[in-house]
């Protein structure tokens, strides 16, 4: 499953960043690693941007790099 894919309103945490070194090292500027946890908050329509939130840190990405962040559920 990916970030892309993941339902809105779940918290899911990350396993992978992109590839894309420029992308890669901003995310974990913004302090997202592997193992964090993200709150999918919307999705823009058909295409759009996705809105996650990371602790106190809200940001949008675009759905194409969201596809390359594998994830898994959080566990209950």
């Amino acid at each position: 499953m990916t970030l892309a894919t993941a339902p809105i309103g779940q918290v899911v945490v990350l396993v992978t960043l992109p590839q894309l070194p420029s992308l890669h090292d901003r995310l974990r500027a913004m302090g997202l690693r592997p193992g964090s946890e993200v709150l999918v908050l919307r999705r823009g329509f058909p295409g759009g941007l996705l809105h996650v939130r990371c602790g106190q840190l809200e940001f949008m990405l675009r759905r194409s790099d969201a596809a390359e962040m594998a994830i898994r559920p959080l566990a209950a």
